[in-house]
């Protein structure tokens, strides 16, 4: 009986302390899992922004009809329309 308690009781304590490590650990991903969303959160905006403030510029269509300011507006609008591609949607 009293070697049936002892090793119950070493199953509780190293239980407990598998259990805190594992608590520790999630805790840790946690923080790391946020700050990624803050990042991706922060990117996100920086698309949109750019999105809106590219529409303001030629909000007339004037660069995307003059031939010489053109090729160069609808290159950027690409690279603005792949890039709104990764935005959270």
């Amino acid at each position: 009986m009293i070697t049936l308690s002892i090793i119950l009781a070493l199953v509780v304590i190293t239980s407990f302390f598998v259990i805190r490590n594992l608590f520790l650990k999630n805790e840790k991903l946690d923080d790391i899992l946020n700050k990624y969303e803050d990042f991706i959160s922060k990117q996100n905006e920086a698309i949109e922004a750019c999105d809106q403030r590219l529409k303001q510029v030629d909000d007339r269509g004037i660069f995307k009809s003059d031939d010489e300011i053109g090729w160069f507006f609808k290159e950027l609008q690409s690279i603005q329309d792949a890039l709104n591609e990764f935005t959270i949607k």
